[in-house]
């Protein structure tokens, strides 16, 4: 199969020729361009299988280029590279179906494993567009063709005798099916496995037939699932058959005529794209409930670039001050917004990628110390897209943001107390607000105003004033012109910095800034 290598980097095109063992991939790389613009010139010459595509380029950059060749209408592979400034932008071309997104500096390994994917997609591909149609009719053959869209599926009359000829004509069917949780170079091994484990179960019992039709492995019932206790048998026969190998297994529920299978298969076939959000140990069935989380999750009229800055605001804020205990229910709360807006399993994935990078960028950026290695920040972000399940990514993320903030939790009967002044000092250039810690703090914003004015007299913002007067002094002291300090210190408004300085200073900032 051809491949196009498409990146402005010259090292990296050439090392990507280099380093990667095409030949035994059965791959080859016939041209490269440092561009989009020489790109589509050298594919629309000849079009390749592949196309391994830079995101940001000059001209014409990663996402244009694929647009454009999508609209052309060719059948291409892409596969983009992209550095972790360009994630925002990379997920656009999600849409136009991309095979594949990988992180730069390119780890070998990890293209290798992506192109030898992707070769077996398009090797499946063909080999379904293939099938001749006219070859001898068997169980196996007569069972793929009931899985086909309607409108490919042989006559109903015609499709009725194939079935009865074959041994398959019933008054009842079900379609489960069961995904393999495998790396692609091992896929074929287990779906293998599984198929004649699962044969000498199902068929042995005369309970119904086994195929394989990639990637899955498909069961046709010809009883119906009636009760939980028949789906719970039947999932621990799928458990026993598949040994050591994780997968996922869901059926599209019964139906009672043959042109209703393909339905059946295509509903399981959804619940498997849904598994993210299930519960683990089970075998998923039609009219799937909402997570849990969705139950509990507020209406919110603000969009969704504005409740995402004010996630990252809150678990950076309780973070910093060590409130660990608020750093789960505010990732539930975030990932019952992203639910309530409809992301799928991806969308989800990314958002938790960016809501991450944004408080681990907060936290080891400026004065605080960092407390985790590069190489680790960035296995964990990239380790957020292949969780299964969104509780190991919820249960992940909030032990990760916690190792963060480790030994940063302040103690005593004035904990929270201490919590508010610590924030205060560390962010008062910020725009602070006693409802944000109210929120951070789990109470009231009447209770914790009151128990702040208790502890050290004064009321919240009228610390807050004090500390932000007293650093413009230093700024000022320092020969900082007096709408820089202003700024600086947290005010946008030099005239309201003027009264708030003579309120507690008694004369203007001009006056107390050093000749």
């Amino acid at each position: 199969m051809k491949v196009v290598i498409v990146d402005d980097e010259p090292k990296l095109r050439q090392g990507l020729q280099t380093l990667i063992p095409w030949e035994s991939l059965g791959l080859t790389v016939t041209a490269t361009a440092a561009n989009g613009n020489e790109a589509v010139e050298i594919i629309e010459k000849e079009p390749p299988d592949i196309v391994v595509v830079d995101i940001r380029m000059p001209l014409m950059d990663g996402l244009q280029l694929i647009q454009y060749l999508t609209s052309a209408g060719l059948q291409l592979q892409f596969i983009i590279l992209s550095g972790y400034a360009d994630f925002e932008y990379a997920k656009q071309a999600i849409k136009y179906g991309v095979a594949g997104y990988l992180l730069k500096p390119v780890d070998i390994k990890e293209m290798t494993h992506t192109l030898k994917q992707v070769r077996e997609r398009i090797e499946e591909e063909r080999l379904k567009q293939g099938i001749n149609q006219t070859e001898l009719i068997n169980r196996d053959w007569v069972l793929h063709n009931l899985l086909l869209p309607q409108d490919k599926k042989e006559a109903p009359a015609q499709l009725r005798s194939m079935a009865k000829e074959a041994g398959l004509l019933r008054s009842c069917y079900e379609v489960v099916i069961v995904f393999p949780r495998v790396s692609d170079a091992s896929r074929s091994d287990a779906l293998q496995q599984l198929s004649e484990a699962l044969k000498r179960t199902i068929e042995g019992k005369a309970m119904g037939m086994v195929t394989i039709r990639f990637p899955y492995v498909i069961v046709l019932l010809h009883e119906p699932l009636r009760g939980a206790e028949r789906r719970e048998k039947l999932y621990r026969e799928i458990r026993n058959a598949a040994s050591d190998i994780r997968f996922v297994a869901a059926t599209g529920g019964a139906v009672s005529e043959l042109e209703e299978v393909s339905g059946s298969y295509l509903k399981a076939q959804e619940l498997i794209k849904q598994a993210f959000f299930s519960e683990k140990g089970r075998l998923l069935g039609p009219n799937p409930s909402h997570h849990p989380l969705t139950e509990s999750c507020r209406q919110s009229g603000d969009n969704a670039e504005g409740m995402m800055e004010e996630f990252i605001s809150r678990l950076y804020y309780s973070l910093d001050a060590g409130n660990g205990t608020m750093i789960l229910p505010l990732l539930k709360e975030a990932a019952a917004f992203f639910l309530m807006q409809e992301q799928d399993e991806n969308a989800v994935k990314e958002s938790f990628f960016f809501l991450s990078n944004a408080v681990v960028h907060k936290l080891t950026s400026g004065y605080r110390k960092e407390t985790k290695e590069t190489d680790e920040v960035s296995r964990f972000l990239k380790g957020i897209f292949e969780y299964e399940h969104l509780d190991d990514l919820l249960d992940e993320t909030h032990r990760f943001l916690l190792n963060l903030a480790e030994d940063s939790e302040p103690g005593g009967k004035d904990k929270e107390v201490k919590i508010m002044i610590n924030t205060i000092h560390r962010h008062y250039a910020d725009n602070l607000k006693l409802e944000t810690l109210a929120g951070m703090l789990n109470y009231s914003t009447a209770y914790l105003g009151q128990l702040f004015k208790n502890k050290t007299g004064e009321y919240f913002n009228t610390y807050l004033d004090r500390v932000r007067i007293q650093k413009a002094k230093e700024l000022l002291g320092q020969g900082m012109k007096v709408y820089e300090a202003a700024e600086r210190v947290g005010y946008t408004s030099v005239n309201y910095f003027h009264s708030k300085f003579k309120k507690y200073e008694g004369r203007s900032p001009s006056d107390f800034k050093n000749p």
